[in-house]
């Protein structure tokens, strides 16, 4: 089983003035770092991540872009966490997602992530927002931070 890292793992993992910052920097160090859960990186959540720790709109204390740049240089050198991009089939899949599940609005960013794990053959998310992704049923949903 390998699962793919949300973003808002990610975020409260380096949001420090997070109440599940401990959580969320234990678990990956803990769980994925050392390899106990198979984890991958979509590029998706790295955009993300960087859209979010530096938004001042979104998190407590953003970081300047250039720390932001470093952490995810860091995930993009790590070799034991796979990264992972949308493939060929992306668009396909996203759109028989909408079809399937009648994704609206906003929603189409997590059909867009749900397609790009389809594309990398990647079973599960690792998440906070668990009602994101309880409609795919094909998806094994872990919320660690629960």
């Amino acid at each position: 089983m390998i699962y793919a890292i949300d973003t808002n793992i990610l975020v409260y993992a380096y949001n420090l003035d997070s109440q599940l910052h401990p959580r969320a920097s234990a678990f990956l160090e803990e769980e994925v770092l050392t390899g106990n859960i198979k984890a991958c990186l979509p590029y998706q959540s790295l955009y993300e991540f960087y859209a979010v720790i530096t938004d001042p709109a979104r998190v407590e204390k953003p970081v300047k872009p250039e720390k932001a740049k470093e952490i995810i240089e860091t995930y993009m050198r790590a070799r034991n966490i796979p990264k992972i991009y949308p493939r060929k089939s992306n668009l396909r899949n996203v759109l028989d997602l909408i079809s399937k599940y009648n994704i609206v609005k906003q929603e189409i960013f997590d059909a867009v992530f749900v397609a790009t794990l389809l594309d990398n053959s990647v079973d599960g998310i690792i998440t906070k927002n668990t009602k994101h992704f309880d409609r795919f049923e094909f998806l094994k949903v872990l919320s660690p931070l629960s």
